[in-house]
């Protein structure tokens, strides 16, 4: 496995074509009369990711695959990225998913597909899973 966004696998051979970290800083530009304009630096902007996916016949169903990145970024949940080596990157959520298709059959169906994944940092409150309690309910 290269990477995991939830509960979304990228392995390395098969899906995994490329990734783009970026950081970026904030700063307020103070205007000055008849001097140049002063910067204060405020901080970090939120991190972004931005994921190159390969999706083929030969080893998945690339409709169901894009599919369940629609799904999960429909629902704007924020997500866990870890490394394959065990690195925690942080929370994100997907602001993009971008296709392009390489190869179709006759009739339509996709055989080979690019797919640019773009993700932002989250900083909110992560809602955890829901568990449901079985049996009989206290007062």
């Amino acid at each position: 496995m290269f990477a995991q966004l939830g509960d979304i696998e990228f392995e390395l051979i098969t899906y995994f074509n490329g990734m783009n970290e970026s950081q970026s800083y904030n700063y307020a530009q103070h205007e000055r009369i008849n001097q140049k304009p002063v910067l204060q630096f405020l901080g970090l902007n939120l991190q972004e990711q931005d994921i190159k996916l390969n999706f083929h016949a030969s080893f998945c169903t690339p409709e169901d695959e894009i599919k369940k990145l629609k799904d999960v970024a429909n629902l704007g949940t924020p997500l866990k990225f870890i490394k394959g080596n065990g690195d925690y990157v942080g929370v994100f959520v997907i602001t993009e998913i971008a296709s392009v298709t390489e190869q179709a059959t006759n009739e339509g169906d996709l055989i080979s597909v690019q797919v640019d994944l773009k993700l932002r940092e989250y900083t909110g409150v992560i809602p955890e899973d829901s568990q449901t309690e079985g049996g009989l309910k206290k007062k």
